[in-house]
């Protein structure tokens, strides 16, 4: 498509093309209203009536478009950025290669709308805009999207709940992050589409055979010794405040397994990518961003992560003792918050964890180890909190299996598989013990000092694996301080 660029922002102009253009639709003449191409940026056009109208390669960039009339709107490779839509009409509308990056869209009419791919060209012929229409993190939230042509389209983070999808062409789309809770899915096409499956399942009349047709997410590879190159010269660019090296920004890229402690990555981009099981403890992350990134099972103990984004990031089973989740300072007095929105934080540990003031909103925190977090002032609106309908889970500490500890009773001696702030799992003869049991006990580490007396009941007897767990009847202050003395600092009870 090629169009003739005008002069922008002429206010006399728009005020004209406006007018003339609810002439044509009333049927009392005027003309379509031609504004390919135009800055419309930051304006307020609550309720403008444009169906019909011309505004490929536009830029309507922050623009209030409230309960606007776009049905049928030729917005081929527009900005829409962060604009507000919410309540307008797009039905029909052509979207193709549009930016609506960040765009609010709840309720919005969007039946038919074409977001496939296309090239946009100037009158010159230069490339303005190429690729299908970009959605990352756009509010869906009720929009009408039957039959709308989503192929190919960038939809991560976005907020798709209770949209109306039926019909939908979303193949090859990109969905990473999105929320689909209760989203009516009745004939959507989705072959080769990159979605969890656990949200897909959030969705409501799901087609046939649909996990066989979604496809997992397709990284590229960052080898350790390109990794190790990439954080090096990041340092660099902090310690010389980017006039040496270069940002680590990386995206849809699967990290390999490399050892990282004591690493300044303040103001990374790691988004989308995966770093399971990754030992990054005592490191700073400052301000960095790790949205929609795998990080389950990941090791981050201590590090700090303040005003960091880890917006619908993967941390189930993460162990994040002690790390330092809290609003980074800004110039000005300004304070930024950590964001873990509709993070999954499920069965990660939190011990000893500050998270005062994050954004925790809809987060997963079932079954997540607790003991000694700071959420004063978070934001837990609409978040599954930890044991939420399980009251075992909210007495979860964290476990540790060093040092072995050994425990003396009147059975004799036993050393323990694992062992908490709340008892202790003893390898044993289990014949030797019965579940209610009261036992006292004489525990004590290698080098650790005397042995400390505490009282025990036996909770649980496993035959096949040996083992007996007890639970301390109580914790004393005295083994609570011998015990802290075997941990490190993070892991400490208060």
């Amino acid at each position: 498509m090629t169009t003739t660029t005008t002069p922008a922002r002429d206010v006399e102009f728009l005020r004209k093309e406006f007018q003339m253009h609810r002439l044509w639709l009333d049927g009392k003449g005027g003309r379509r209203a031609e504004l390919a191409f135009q800055d419309l940026s930051g304006l307020t056009l609550k309720g403008a009536r444009l169906a019909e109208a011309k505004l490929a390669g536009a830029n309507l960039s922050g623009c209030n478009l409230e309960g606007a009339d776009l049905a049928r709107a030729d917005l081929f490779g527009a900005d829409l950025e962060g604009a507000e839509l919410t309540g307008a009409n797009l039905m029909g509308a052509d979207l193709r290669g549009a930016n609506l990056h960040r765009a609010t869209l709840n309720d919005v009419i969007l039946r038919g709308a074409d977001f496939r791919s296309g090239t946009l060209s100037d009158s010159s012929g230069a490339t303005k805009r190429d690729g299908a229409a970009v959605l990352t993190e756009a509010r869906l939230e009720r929009a009408i999207l039957c039959s709308a042509k989503l192929t190919g389209c960038d939809l991560t983070g976005a907020d798709l709940m209770d949209a109306d999808l039926a019909g939908a062409d979303l193949s090859k789309c990109v969905m990473l992050g999105v929320d689909l809770t209760g989203a009516n899915l009745m004939g959507a096409q989705l072959a080769g589409t990159m979605v969890d499956s656990e949200m897909l399942s959030r969705g409501k009349h799901l087609p046939d055979g649909v996990t066989t047709m979604i496809a997992s997410p397709t990284r590229r590879r960052i080898p350790s010794a390109e990794l190790s190159a990439l954080i090096n010269g990041h340092e660099q660019w902090i310690e010389t405040g980017g006039a040496k090296g270069a940002r680590l920004d990386l995206d849809m890229a699967e990290l390999d397994p490399l050892v990282l402690h004591g690493r300044n990555l303040a103001g990374a981009r790691l988004r989308r990518c995966r770093l399971v099981s990754a030992d990054w403890a005592d490191n700073r992350l400052e301000m960095a961003d790790l949205s929609y990134s795998d990080l389950s099972q990941s090791v981050l103990d201590g590090s700090v992560l303040a005003g960091a984004t880890l917006r619908r990031a993967n941390l189930s089973g993460a162990h994040l003792a002690g790390v330092d989740l809290t609003a980074q300072a800004l110039s000005g007095g300004r304070t930024w918050p950590a964001n873990l929105d509709g993070a999954n934080l499920r069965g990660a540990d939190l011990t000893n964890a500050v998270l005062s003031g994050a954004i925790l909103r809809k987060a997963d925190l079932a079954g997540a180890i607790v003991t000694g977090v700071n959420m004063r002032g978070a934001d837990l609106a609409g978040a599954t909190r930890a044991g939420d309908g399980d009251a075992k889970q909210r007495r979860r500490l964290r476990r540790f299996v060093q040092p072995p500890l050994a425990v003396g009773s009147r059975k004799g001696t036993a050393r323990t598989r694992n062992w908490s702030f709340g008892g202790l799992a003893l390898d044993a003869d289990t014949t030797l013990y019965q579940e209610g049991e009261l036992l006292t006990l004489l525990v004590a580490a290698p080098g650790a000092g005397e042995p400390v007396p505490v009282q025990a009941r036996v909770m649980a007897l496993d035959v096949a694996t040996r083992s007996v767990s007890v639970k301390f009847e109580p914790l004393t202050p005295e083994l609570k301080t011998y015990l802290n003395g075997l941990v490190a600092p993070r892991y400490r009870l208060g």
